[in-house]
């Protein structure tokens, strides 16, 4: 996710067809070729920009000779996927969170819970959520790269001049409402609020407003969906907020200076640092009796089960997961560590000119933040995804999202498992 992360927001999943053959392939045990490249080479698959941490490791360690594969982030995992079920997984592979949990169940992935002592793991310095994924797949099959969280963003210089004050750490939906409307200037075409461009905004607002989001491996939702459909709706309804778009057609009002607020992931922080104008940030507003809640991004430096070069893979992974390799994927990505004891080095704080400086906040929500909407197949939450923007454009009914759409989503979930 690095995601920075941001090539999560448009994952493909793999096909059924691709599910069974994983299963398939696992119980036959092969033990053919199982890198995308020559006898000699290490190989690691990743997604869009070159990694220094690799870059890094391959000049502290010229005896390995290693090949990157590198796919756009929209078609990683149908590649990894097709690598996988033709035999020629590489060795080490960034991979998902729902993908690690289906490769680990189907046998993809080399299980290492007895080399974490050899690979310098202390397990218990994770990130609180990773129990929760480990519990899932019985053991460790790979370890996350780092984290994303969701936080809002806000322009400092559009607050000064309205004369409101900034947010916090305890804002309400209501405080932000009531803050979009006093920033809203159509004469100039600004507004309050930017329209959630990231499908995880909204699974952390339902998440906040007590849904369980995810439960038993499916969506769960109950009132929170219906509350944040409806604040959601009612920014765009009194136009403190522009209607939601999509594909081609999305823009960043924010960044634009035409949005005095916005919210997304932590990996924005890095995109926004060459802004001109003044801004922080603050994590995700809460209803009124609701609860802090976002979602976490992560990804996991994964083994195959088939590599023939496992003592060079482990020697990679250790490197990625040691706080030098951490602190290189930090310092690139802007996402928090893996580790909770590297959060004070502040490694992943990567500041520009105008902000931000609250960075508490991102130690903040990485305590708040829990595995969630990406735990399930990513097609069906982006499709329902527009089926939220539908309902806040009038084209749909609020019983048809909450009721057939999300069952739809569902059932679909349950196919893809």
């Amino acid at each position: 996710m690095n995601v920075h992360f941001s090539g999560t927001a448009k994952r493909i999943v793999a096909s059924i067809a691709a599910v069974a053959a994983l299963g398939s392939m696992a119980a036959c045990g092969s033990n053919g070729a199982s890198n995308g490249g020559s006898d000699d080479e290490l190989t690691v698959s990743y997604w869009d920009d070159e990694q220094d941490s690799i870059k890094e490791f391959v000049k502290q360690n010229p005896d390995i000779k290693v090949k990157e594969i590198r796919v756009p982030g929209d078609d990683y995992n149908t590649k990894l996927n097709q690598m996988i079920v033709g035999n020629t997984a590489p060795d080490v592979m960034l991979v998902q969170e729902a993908d690690y949990v289906r490769f680990a169940q189907n046998g993809v992935l080399e299980k290492l819970d007895d080399q974490l002592s050899d690979l310098g793991i202390d397990k218990d310095d994770f990130q609180p959520a990773v129990k929760g994924i480990t519990n899932q797949v019985d053991g460790y099959y790979g370890f996350p790269q780092g984290f994303a969280t969701e936080i809002m963003y806000y322009n400092k210089d559009l607050f000064d001049a309205a004369g409101v004050e900034y947010p916090t750490n305890d804002w309400t939906w209501d405080d932000y409402t009531a803050a979009a409307e006093k920033l809203t200037d159509a004469s100039t075409g600004q507004y309050g609020s930017d329209s959630p461009t990231f499908n995880g905004v909204w699974y952390s607002l339902i998440g906040a407003a007590g849904d369980d989001v995810v439960k038993d491996g499916k969506l769960s939702f109950g009132n929170g969906l219906k509350e944040t459909l409806e604040f959601q709706k009612n920014l765009v309804d009194n136009k403190w907020q522009p209607e939601p778009a999509s594909g081609s057609k999305v823009s960043d009002m924010f960044a634009a200076g035409k949005a005095a607020m916005t919210m997304g992931g932590t990996w924005l922080v890095s995109t926004y640092k060459d802004a001109d104008f003044n801004w922080d940030i603050a994590t995700i507003p809460t209803p009124e009796g609701g609860r802090k809640y976002n979602s976490l991004h992560t990804s996991f430096w994964t083994i195959s089960k088939n590599s023939k070069h496992k003592d060079a893979a482990k020697k990679l992974v250790k490197f990625l997961m040691s706080k030098e390799g951490q602190k290189a994927m930090s310092q690139q990505l802007g996402n928090a560590p893996a580790f909770q004891s590297m959060m004070s080095d502040g490694y992943y704080r990567v500041e520009g000119k105008h902000g931000p400086s609250n960075w508490d906040v991102l130690t903040q929500s990485t305590e708040e933040a829990r595995l969630g909407y990406t735990m399930v197949s990513s097609t069906p939450t982006f499709d329902l995804y527009d089926q939220f923007n539908a309902y806040v454009l009038g084209q749909t009914s609020l019983d048809e999202v909450t009721g057939a759409q999300v069952d739809k989503a569902n059932k679909e979930i349950t196919d893809a498992q």
